[in-house]
């Protein structure tokens, strides 16, 4: 029987082999029909869609997540020359931590740091002010303005390091065995 022979009877409808390759037959039942190949094309392109706005949804969030590092790597960069800048200021005290300190400068140019704010000065005040920084513990400058907004995250902090308020990360995740 040749591929291309009519089998007559159900039973006709099997493979034939011959010299070692297998060969159906045309009887053989259809498993799709046209529209059903249409209907398989339609869900595969479907797949593809859906699998692919996953991960470009995905990845968009990598990218933000990207960016918004950039940003804190530039940010922690610039903190870091301003505060290499300052500690090269000339002053005439030993600087200690948790002190805020004042940034005057000379008619000159030069820039120094001195004890006394401008409201200590009052009218008396020899330079212009330039801006006002707290040393921190690591010997990094806040900027004096932010110190309230820094004691808040402060007391954030030390509230998230007390064992009896952390919360644990295993808390809410429940067992599914």
């Amino acid at each position: 029987m040749d591929i291309t022979d009519r089998p007559t009877s159900p039973s006709e409808c099997q493979p034939i082999i011959s010299n070692s390759v297998l060969r159906v037959n045309n009887a053989a039942k259809k498993i799709a029909t046209a529209t059903d190949l249409v209907d398989l094309a339609k869900q595969i392109q479907s797949c593809e869609q859906f699998v692919n706005a996953n991960a470009s949804s995905r990845l968009h969030l990598i990218v933000d997540q990207m960016q918004y590092l950039k940003k804190q790597a530039e940010s922690i960069l610039l903190d870091m020359k301003r505060d290499l800048d300052l500690h090269q200021l000339p002053c005439n005290f030993v600087k200690k931590p948790g002190n805020t300190y004042h940034v005057y400068e000379k008619p000159n140019g030069i820039r120094y740091f001195g004890f006394l704010s401008p409201e200590d000065w009052g009218s008396r005040c020899p330079d212009q002010f330039i801006h006002s920084y707290t040393l921190l513990p690591d010997m990094t400058w806040l900027d004096a303005d932010h110190v309230n907004d820094r004691a808040n995250t402060d007391v954030i902090v030390k509230k998230l390091m007390c064992a009896s308020n952390f919360l644990s990360l295993d808390d809410g995740v429940q067992n599914k065995s």
